[in-house]
């Protein structure tokens, strides 16, 4: 291999990790997913960047992308025209993509339903806060290994399950039923390498989540559970990116 060919194969080996947080909002959420893919094992190098700096036609280099929650609402865009635009680019990834695999994760599961024409629901005025819950999986994959796992929700939108374009395209692999919603938390679509979890895998720090509230050996399971998740993705991106490289 020569030295142009090794520098494009390095360039090629980046995740693309998608920021859809307001520069206004401090969260730990973005340096979690950063900790967990800096730590892993796997030889792949990791860009962050801000929403409003993404293009669709970036997705050429890299081997996997990550769509961040937000503290915004896709549900907003039915009548905030101004803000679904700033989202357009990310909705088109999500329409085009047939190879590069996609995680999206709560915010982003919105995006991906929405690009799909599903209905993207409000909850009452305060949603689910930071919480956590158990799940059930239909099925174990490369992605979610146990099919009984405790996660970490905080939302205010919510798909449901009987949402006949989320039926149409996409595998529903789990659901919940929560104060009083019946909630998609896991699906995969049928064809394309994309991957919506409504929960979030990158949990906050250790110290986050407050005794009284919560069961320290939940919590640490339910972290540790996240941490796979986000792990078993970015392994499969890296699997993918050596067999197209053979074929």
């Amino acid at each position: 291999m020569n030295e142009e060919n090794s520098l494009e194969n390095e360039k090629k080996n980046q995740i693309l990790l998608i920021d859809n947080y307001t520069r206004d909002l401090p969260t730990d959420r973005i340096t979690q997913i950063e900790s967990i893919i800096k730590n892993c094992i796997a030889e792949v190098e990791l860009k962050t960047i801000y929403f409003n700096q993404f293009k669709a036609e970036m997705i050429d280099d890299y081997i996997g992308i990550i769509l961040s929650g937000s503290e915004l609402n896709v549900s907003s865009f039915y009548y905030d025209e101004r803000l679904k635009i700033k989202f357009k680019p990310q909705l088109e990834l999500i329409q085009k993509t047939n190879q590069t695999p996609i995680l999206a994760l709560c915010f982003g599961f919105h995006l991906v339903a929405y690009a799909f024409e599903a209905q993207i629901s409000r909850m009452g005025l305060y949603g689910l806060g930071d919480r956590i819950i158990f799940i059930l999986l239909n099925e174990t994959d490369e992605l979610i290994t146990q099919k009984n796992i405790p996660v970490n929700v905080h939302h205010l939108d919510f798909v449901s399950p009987n949402d006949c374009k989320i039926q149409k395209n996409f595998n529903i692999i789990s659901t919940s039923r929560t104060k009083g919603y019946k909630i998609v938390q896991y699906i995969k679509h049928k064809e394309k390498p994309i991957f919506a979890l409504q929960f979030h895998p990158e949990t906050h720090n250790p110290y986050y989540f407050h005794p009284s509230s919560f069961d320290e050996r939940i919590a640490e399971k339910t972290r540790m559970m996240g941490e796979n998740i986000i792990e078993n993705f970015i392994w499969m991106c890296s699997y993918r990116k050596k067999i197209i490289n053979h074929e």
